[in-house]
């Protein structure tokens, strides 16, 4: 029986907080866009339910929940390993003697450093895999909805 290979993390480098900050601001101007075009459609069904866009009613209230789902199972693996990596540096520094404060004055701040820089890699990847399913609805209905949706429905009459 082999042993199974023990697989290194990829460390997160600027250009993934910078992708990720990019992201969250594409996330939000496709929200702002799909609520506006949808806006019009909720004042149209409640001015005439007969002639309410239900099929695009039901996507506003079906949708979310499907797509936070999908962000909380991709983001699992990440959140936990954040708890191994917490879990690995507190038992490493209260087996140090003196109940966890390294005796080496320069060991200490280096190694929570490291554990903090780790932390932030870790985090920067469990936030990317939570948003994506996210972002990828709300910028699918931003352009299924587009401009033309906006502008086929009017508030007034």
């Amino acid at each position: 029986m082999t042993k199974p290979r023990k697989t290194r993390r990829k460390t997160a480098t600027v250009v993934d907080a910078f992708c990720l900050a990019t992201t969250a601001g594409e996330l939000a101007l496709a929200s702002w866009q799909v609520v506006g075009a949808r806006t019009p459609m909720i004042a149209q069904a409640l001015r005439d339910p007969m002639r309410g866009d239900y099929a695009e009613l039901t996507k506003m209230v079906s949708e979310k929940p499907l797509a936070f789902a999908r962000g909380a199972a991709a983001g699992g693996a990440g959140l936990l390993a954040m708890v191994a990596e917490s879990n690995r540096y507190l038992g490493e520094a209260w087996k140090a003697p003196g109940l966890g404060v390294v005796a080496a004055p320069v060991a200490a701040p280096m190694a929570a450093m490291a554990f903090w820089g780790r932390m932030m890699s870790l985090s920067m990847a469990w936030q990317a895999a939570m948003i994506t399913p996210v972002h990828a609805a709300a910028t699918a209905n931003a352009r299924r909805l587009g401009p033309k949706a906006v502008s086929k429905t009017s508030v007034f009459p």
